[in-house]
């Protein structure tokens, strides 16, 4: 037998593996795909590999590193928030983010370059500044499919429910452009949708470590509470951004009381988001009450006043939670979504503030901000009074 044919095999087997380690641009197309079934097969590799070594002008090094790269890690599937399959065939390296807590994972996922849409509450939020440049394409339930089109992204990341399907995934039938549905700020499938994103960004690792951050301070929180019996656990009132409306069990925010180790006083109410009255909180007569605000505060004038305006409402004085001090102010920013741990925290601390004595939720919030978001706490409050009296 003739030694080269021997050690073609083998050279190219090393070849194959060599390329498939290396990063490889997006493509419009499954690169290396010959037959159309947007599979990259052993055999059609290996006859890409061997055109290439018999010096064709047909197939580049770019081009045999991408196919390789394919072959190596493709096709990947995921199951979305909203329980379909999706498989993707070929690397996503071009991204619209629609949300802030999907752009928020990416940044934690160190995908940022990768972004190079947003939608415009990504655009109007400080906390994005790195995506200054990058064109704003609609807002988050309202996409704008034309300046989709013209980025010609890989995918667009969305919630699960918004927007719905007749305004972009039906626009949008027909093009190599995917959409992924995934709900970044469900308190309970936050772990999981974060493993998602991590496989179809190729972040595996970078997942894992944000997951292990979120399961530590879970199970620290849980592990206190959970020996708690049912009849000592306080009761929480909830309200969210609109006054009297307030979170059930089927919401994120009744999904915090519960890791928190509240009994939430709406938790049996029909609908994620019931509205109530005064006189039924009253005589639900909880032992905390907790605000949700829409966006952090640069100074208390604000957040002082909402607090005042709630413990002044008619017949609250003589609430437990009022006479007690016990009404706070929670923001946006930290309330569910993907620093849910930190609102968790505070949260625990409010209810429980013996057993959570040694835990400073400031601490993790610094801690989550550094390691994932590459900056410091802003000069910003968010939470209003931050402890109990």
């Amino acid at each position: 037998m003739n030694p080269r044919s021997r050690t073609l095999p083998v050279l190219v087997f090393w070849l194959v593996v060599a390329l498939s380690m290396m990063p490889v641009p997006a493509c419009a197309s499954v690169t290396g795909d010959t037959d159309g079934d947007d599979i990259v097969s052993k055999a059609e590799l290996t006859g890409q590999i061997l055109d290439y070594l018999g010096g064709s002008s047909h197939t580049s090094l770019s081009d045999l590193r991408s196919a390789s790269h394919i072959h190596a890690y493709y096709p990947r599937t995921i199951v979305d928030s909203t329980g379909d399959e999706l498989t993707l065939y070929k690397p996503i390296k071009r991204i619209i983010a629609y949300n802030t807590d999907c752009a928020e994972v990416i940044r934690s996922l160190g995908a940022t370059k990768d972004v190079i849409g947003i939608g415009t509450v990504v655009e109007e939020d400080d906390f994005f500044s790195e995506f200054g440049e990058v064109p704003a394409v609609g807002k988050w339930n309202s996409p704008d499919c034309e300046r989709i089109l013209a980025l010609d992204p890989d995918a667009v990341i969305v919630y699960g429910k918004w927007p719905e399907k007749g305004k972009l995934d039906d626009k949008l039938k027909g093009t190599d452009i995917e959409v992924i549905r995934l709900n970044l700020y469900v308190p309970e499938n936050m772990t999981g949708d974060v493993q998602k994103l991590g496989i179809v960004l190729e972040r595996e690792s970078e997942a894992e470590e944000l997951i292990d951050f979120y399961q530590h301070y879970a199970d620290l929180v849980g592990e206190r509470v959970g020996a708690l019996p049912e009849g000592e656990r306080q009761t929480m009132y909830l309200e969210g951004y609109t006054d009297f409306k307030t979170v059930s069990a089927g919401s994120g925010g009744g999904q915090m009381c519960v890791m928190a180790g509240g009994r939430n006083i709406a938790s049996d109410l029909v609908g994620a988001y019931p509205k109530v009255d005064t006189e039924w909180v009253i005589a639900q007569n909880p032992d905390l009450v907790i605000k949700a605000a829409s966006s952090s505060y640069d100074n208390t004038s604000e957040p002082d006043a909402i607090l005042n305006g709630i413990v002044s409402r008619p017949g609250w004085a003589d609430m437990d939670a009022v006479r007690n001090d016990r009404v706070h102010i929670l923001t946006s920013d930290i309330y569910t979504g993907p620093r849910y741990v930190v609102g968790g925290a505070y949260m625990a601390q409010w209810l429980y503030p013996d057993l959570f004595a040694d835990i400073n939720p400031a601490d993790i919030h610094q801690e989550y901000l550094e390691r994932f978001q590459g900056m410091e706490v802003p000069d910003r409050i968010f939470v209003y009074p931050a402890s109990e009296p």
